[in-house]
């Protein structure tokens, strides 16, 4: 090669691109791409005063879609080993997505209203069926925590539990306390905020309601979602003029639609309610 030739372009830009010009480095010293709006940072959410500016959700700025932390993606579809990671991706994301969408709650700022209660996440949940893995101020320390995007006077609680039976399979807790003044409106947004978050879960059964205690005992919203594509689970709401929660049950072994028993995680969530659920 002659002395007097340019040296060919490296594989990451600094020289000319294919279609002329210069190939901008991808990992600097090129034109940066104007980072995508928020789309929660747009307008305020339910529970936002209007002319305050939303908060921002505490992650990093380079967070993904809804304000989640960058989750790797999904291991491909085989052994016990990829299954394992899967439930860890799937329920470490998903656990923040109900509590963002909590952000949108109505808070009435009253003194009238129900006795104020305020959740906790105990060791042992479901008669001992799951384990506490990570609590609200582990995922915090990991960088996953939405409670700077929660109103005054609202607190969120997170947890990621394991099967005690099964390390493969988990269960992952989101929710808030706070004065709700509209708690439909809630269930909603969590489902709805659910639906389009990590895992890309698609609906697989419709959302019913439940009462598994009877008329005195909590109402429960469930339904059964797609995730990853291969898992199953079965996702349930309740929601308050005090608190709110999803829980969502993510075991290996539901590979079909058949397999999420959405009325027997339902009888789950109520038991979790009771035992989540204190005197504030």
């Amino acid at each position: 090669m002659s002395h007097n030739q340019p040296p060919p372009p490296g594989p990451y830009g600094g020289g000319p691109g294919p279609y002329g010009g210069t190939q901008p480095n991808p990992y600097g010293g090129g034109q940066q791409q104007p980072a995508e709006p928020n789309p929660y940072a747009q307008t305020p959410g339910y529970g936002y005063p209007q002319a305050q500016p939303p908060q921002g959700y505490g992650y990093p700025q380079q967070a993904g879609p809804y304000g989640q932390p960058p989750y790797p993606a999904p291991p491909a579809a085989g052994g016990g080993g990829n299954r394992t990671k899967i439930i860890a991706v799937t329920v470490a994301g998903l656990v923040v997505v109900g509590a963002i969408v909590t952000g949108t709650v109505v808070l009435s700022g009253g003194d009238e209203g129900p006795k104020a209660m305020k959740l906790v996440t105990p060791k042992k949940l479901a008669d001992g069926t799951y384990t506490l893995d990570k609590g609200t101020d582990d995922l915090d320390n990991e960088g996953t925590s939405v409670q700077g995007s929660m109103p005054e006077g609202a607190t969120s609680v997170l947890a990621q539990y394991k099967r005690s039976d099964d390390d493969n399979s988990g269960l992952a807790f989101s929710g808030m306390y706070g004065d709700i003044s509209d708690p439909d409106t809630v269930r909603d947004e969590m489902f709805k905020g659910f639906e389009g978050g990590d895992g890309s879960p698609t609906v697989e059964r419709k959302r019913k309601r439940f009462q598994p205690e009877g008329a005195d005992g909590p109402s429960v919203e469930c339904e059964v979602v797609k995730l990853y594509d291969r898992v199953y689970a079965p996702a349930c709401v309740w929601a308050e003029e005090t608190d709110a929660a999803m829980v969502l049950d993510v075991n290996a072994e539901n590979t079909s639609a058949s397999d999420a028993d959405m009325e027997s995680f339902a009888k789950v969530t109520a038991g979790i309610y009771q035992d989540t659920r204190k005197p504030a």
